[in-house]
């Protein structure tokens, strides 16, 4: 299998042309199309990706959660006595 990446803008809604294709008529091929963000939702993404990671590690940090004894063993869950 050869594989092939171009990358190309959209000029009509619903519409991709490609040209310079390495293959020939009758060659079967497979399309992926990979819609890129741009810049603008990409820097947007990574601040809300940034915030939720955050809140997440100061709600962590802020947990009283503790354990107050040992933990069980495999036999005593499952009752294995």
């Amino acid at each position: 299998m050869l594989a092939t990446k171009i990358e190309t803008t959209v000029q009509n809604d619903g519409e991709l042309h490609l040209t310079q294709l390495p293959c020939r008529k009758g060659d079967r091929v497979e399309a992926i199309i990979l819609v890129l963000e741009d810049g603008a939702s990409a820097d947007e993404a990574e601040k809300k990706r940034q915030l939720a990671r955050e809140e997440f590690l100061a709600l962590a940090n802020a947990s009283k959660f503790c354990s107050t004894g040992p933990y069980p063993t495999r036999d005593e869950l499952h009752e294995r006595h």
